[in-house]
């Protein structure tokens, strides 16, 4: 323990100066150095220490932009210490940005220790001087909320959190973070999260909720905070639809930066097609507008890259005129494994036959018997049939005849309006613990169906209880897009996403789970992976090259080491920047 006449500590209390007392939280470090921090200033400073607990300290304070006030004080004071207590008189002199001493005033302090090391913050201190937004540190009130996130398989522990404001929160976060040789991460809601945040600047960009949607150019402005049923709303007044996901939840930048695999993704391609223009921060914490004509390189890598490149704080996206869709699900018995493999097979044979505004997917999920569960289906296997069709309800309803001659025992497939897509896949409304893999397979024969249908095989009784979806890929997304980006891998037939739930101390089984399941599938795996489906366990240098084309991975590295040469943006899948390829 410290020696309790030494300043070494933390000390909370309060100042009271000019008729007015605020409270303040200092640190004192071994090496003499000091920092501070009150609701509206930042500072740092030197002490040294006297005789008999006396000491003496040297503050330059900081007004945060939520003071209301620009420029800085200087402060001198003479203290001391009784016991935990720790008691000061000093003199407080108040400059203007351009260093005109405006005011001079006499401040007494008072507080109590409530530590004997440094405090966490103690080297981050200055990160909060310029924030609008708030700065949080570990140990503040909404520290551990503001950095969690939808996804609970991945922990973070970041050194600081900058709840932003706007894009010149972003910036100077990524300015400090660069400066003190601190990654950065990066989230809205955490649905992608796969790389814990440790010990990096953690920057959340939920508060920038900007939105405009134009309906005369049919485009959309999101801010970074923004999940897609917010956009899927105000598009909706209009008759337009963004291209989003099955679930509203996700947010709008970390869906887009991934690719983005649609609803309607055989109709309309990725996500990342029709994104007209990003606000994006880069390492050297400059606000950038990137497109088609501005900065190019930036604007392709960007989408498909991650968040490599830097953090995407607003974007323009195309809206299409959709207001309505035939769609639904088709829900299928499957305990039987013969009847499943029957259904699968031929929605199999049906998904090659479909034209390219019908887009659907088929999820072969296995539910355990307990309570959170409802009744009806615990402990039941079942094969979903989800369909999307671009088009009026007579093709609709042609189209997805044949399914319907398997004798589905639920069957919602109706005309709805768009913005009910979201809910035909009964994606969670809250944060889970479930532990996501994903692969892009060839077309799948009778060997691939039994093996996908023993997955869910009730002979099997004990978990883990996995969650198999395949979605048709095909139609528009084998094709070139319009604005050219990173995401590739437009040959493969079927997207594979597992989804196993994790019970507590059981990540290590699923895991296992996941890789044999995987490994059985590998006769039609492709090898890719589409860059938006990486999750935890998918950090390997290889697996992430499989996220794309050879050269476009090439290319990515030589324009990560052009804008992030010190790799600041590497909590993610990383692409490391490379320069020298002779």
């Amino acid at each position: 323990m410290t020696d309790m006449q030494s300043p070494v500590g933390v000390w909370t209390g309060h100042v009271r100066h000019d008729g007015q007392t605020d409270p303040y939280t200092i640190s004192f470090a071994p090496d003499g150095t000091i920092a501070l921090r009150t609701p509206v200033t930042v500072g740092t400073g030197t002490w040294t220490a006297g005789e008999e607990g006396r000491f003496t300290y040297q503050l330059t304070e900081t007004f945060t932009p939520a003071s209301g006030h620009a420029g800085w004080l200087q402060a001198h004071v003479e203290a001391r210490m009784e016991g935990s207590a720790h008691s000061g008189v000093g003199t407080a002199r108040i400059h203007t940005p351009d260093g005109v001493v405006v005011h001079t005033t006499t401040a007494e302090s008072s507080g109590e220790r409530v530590g004997d090391l440094p405090a966490d913050w103690h080297d981050l201190v200055e990160l909060g001087a310029p924030i609008r937004g708030r700065t949080l540190h570990p140990g503040d009130d909404g520290f551990e909320e503001a950095s969690s996130g939808w996804l609970l398989t991945v922990t973070h522990r970041p050194a600081a959190v900058v709840v932003a404001a706007d894009a010149d929160d972003v910036a100077a976060a990524i300015r400090f973070a660069a400066e003190h040789g601190r990654p950065v991460a990066v989230e809205s809601t955490g649905h992608g999260k796969s790389v814990p945040a440790d010990g990096a600047v953690y920057i959340a960009t939920r508060q920038m909720r900007d939105l405009s949607v134009d309906p005369r150019s049919r485009t959309a402005r999101v801010g970074a905070g923004l999940r897609w049923g917010e956009v899927l709303d105000a598009a909706a007044e209009h008759g337009l639809a963004p291209l989003c996901g099955s679930s509203d939840q996700v947010g709008v930048m970390g869906y887009l930066t991934g690719g983005g695999l649609p609803m309607t993704c055989r109709t309309h391609g990725f996500a990342a097609d029709h994104v007209r223009s990003m606000e994006l921060v880069t390492a050297d914490g400059r606000v950038r507008t990137v497109s088609p004509d501005l900065e190019p390189d930036l604007f392709w890598a960007a989408r498909g890259g991650g968040s490599n490149f830097g953090v995407v704080t607003a974007a323009e996206v195309d809206l299409v005129e959709l207001p309505e869709v035939y769609g639904g699900e088709l829900v299928y018995p499957g305990e039987d494994p013969v009847r499943a493999a029957h259904v699968l097979r031929s929605y199999l044979e049906w998904a090659k036959e479909q034209p390219e505004n019908m887009s659907s997917s088929v999820t072969l999920v296995r539910l355990p018997d307990v309570p959170q569960v409802a009744q009806e289906l615990r402990g039941r296997s079942l094969l979903q049939v989800h369909v999307v069709h671009a088009g009026g309800e007579a093709d609709g309803a042609r189209l997805v005849q044949p399914l319907r001659e398997l004798c589905p025992e639920r069957d919602t497939c109706v005309t709805m309006p768009y913005r009910g897509v979201t809910e035909l896949h009964h994606d969670p409304k809250h944060p889970v613990r479930v532990h996501f893999r994903s692969a892009l397979l060839h077309d799948l024969d009778d060997a691939a169906v039994e093996t996908l249908v023993s997955f869910i095989d009730q002979a099997s009784p004990d978990g883990p209880f996995p969650g198999v979806e395949l979605r048709h890929l095909g139609g528009a997304l084998a094709r070139p897009p319009r604005r050219a980006h990173a995401v590739g891998s437009r040959d493969a037939a079927f997207h594979l996403w597992l989804r196993l739930p994790v019970p507590a101390g059981q990540a290590d089984t699923v895991r296992r789970a996941a890789d044999e399941m995987l490994t059985r599938l590998r006769p039609w795996d492709t090898g890719q992976a589409l860059p938006g489906f990486l999750y935890e366990h998918d950090g390997d240098p290889e697996r992430i090259r499989s996220a794309y084309a050879e050269e476009d991975h090439r290319r990515l590295t030589e324009l990560k080491a052009t804008y992030d040469p010190l790799n600041v943006f590497r909590i993610n899948h990383t692409i490391p920047p490379v320069s020298d390829r002779a």
